[in-house]
């Protein structure tokens, strides 16, 4: 899961807002409105965000598994190969 928490903080603290992601720096409305929803978005537009923002990628996205995915990679890790 995405959680991009992190990003509206680094906004902040760098003094941009959404207004001017979107009218300034052309990040389209339709990946502001993934980032509201913790929805994916594309490296290029990662890449752009950290740019613009002057920041690493943690600055603007947190990646969490669910208990689900623990499990999941767990298990494939403990594989003999």
């Amino acid at each position: 899961m995405y959680n991009y928490d992190v990003l509206w903080r680094t906004m902040k603290d760098r003094g941009i807002t959404t207004y001017s992601l979107i009218n300034h720096y052309n990040i389209s409305s339709h990946t502001m409105s993934n980032i509201r929803h913790n929805q994916n978005i594309t490296m290029e537009t990662l890449h752009k965000l950290c740019q613009i923002l002057h920041c690493q990628a943690s600055d603007v996205v947190e990646i969490t598994f669910s208990e689900e995915e623990d499990l999941y990679y767990a298990e494939i890790k403990n594989r003999p190969y």
